[in-house]
């Protein structure tokens, strides 16, 4: 299973390349290996999901290097169907370096301590973990659309809408593909944040515990709670509600990742 893992590695950073090679050439073949790349790398890449599911017997997302892969291919899924609804290739520029990043740390980073064989039968900690990489590659998603309303809007400002940028989207569609990802991404991480009290109600007796990664994903729950209040009630759009994803995800990065190898915490395997 490992093979289809690394398979679909080359294949993510092959349609990177082409995707940017076609900032700078137009040309519809271009974008037709970018995207079709893509799609082969996706469908290996939910071949070793498959056979690794049915080899263990549970769905591999309950170690860190699992959950990495899990929320590449999520993004990958979510490029695919945003391509097929809208036919903007021009996103996979921005999506690609983020799957093929994550799928790098996936294979970089030292494994940690896998819980109790016991542990792994446990519905309420695969609907979890699930739930919460969900929410992530959502998240991720808005902080992409974020990143592209910025320079979208930057060239705008500047009068440089040429060439490359000028086939970027509108802003009013990136602030809504923001909007969108942002709504979906915190319904998921909530979810995910009672699953996971439910969880350790069961095997500690408490929900909650004052563990690094429950307090850490509480503020970073509590970051995307304000954006999205102040989206609603206040009328927060364009800039400010791309800062702020790119803020909030930088707070579930370290989340995700720092308090598993920084911090003490007993969700280190997950």
């Amino acid at each position: 299973m490992y093979s289809f893992y690394q398979l679909a590695l080359v294949g993510y950073i092959f349609s990177l390349v082409f995707f940017f090679i076609n900032l700078f050439s137009a040309r519809e073949f271009v974008r037709r290996i970018a995207t079709f790349a893509l799609l082969g790398s996706f469908v290996v890449h939910t071949v070793g999901f498959i056979l690794n599911w049915a080899q263990y017997g549970h769905f591999p997302i309950l170690g860190i290097k699992s959950s990495l892969s899990f929320v590449a291919w999520l993004l990958a899924l979510i490029y695919l169907i945003l391509f097929l609804r809208f036919g903007l290739t021009i996103l996979g520029t921005f999506f690609t370096p983020l799957i093929v990043l994550l799928m790098l740390i996936s294979r970089i980073v030292p494994g940690l301590a896998e819980p109790p064989p016991n542990v792994f039968k446990s519905f309420w900690l695969s609907l979890h973990i699930g739930l919460s990489l969900i929410g992530d590659g959502l998240l991720a998603v808005a902080f992409c659309a974020g990143i592209m309303y910025l320079v979208q809007e930057r060239q705008i400002k500047r009068k440089k809408l040429t060439g490359i940028l000028q086939r970027l989207p509108s802003l009013s569609f990136l602030d809504t593909l923001n909007y969108h990802a942002l709504i979906l991404g915190f319904m998921m991480l909530t979810l995910g944040l009672l699953t996971g009290a439910l969880y350790a109600q069961w095997i500690k007796g408490r929900f909650w515990n004052w563990d690094p990664k429950e307090v850490w994903s509480v503020i970073t729950w509590l970051v995307y709670a304000v954006l999205i209040h102040q989206r609603l009630t206040v009328g927060w759009r364009g800039r400010q509600a791309a800062w702020l994803s790119i803020i909030g995800f930088c707070f579930l990065l370290f989340t995700f990742l720092g308090v598993n190898y920084l911090l003490h915490s007993y969700h280190r395997f997950g």
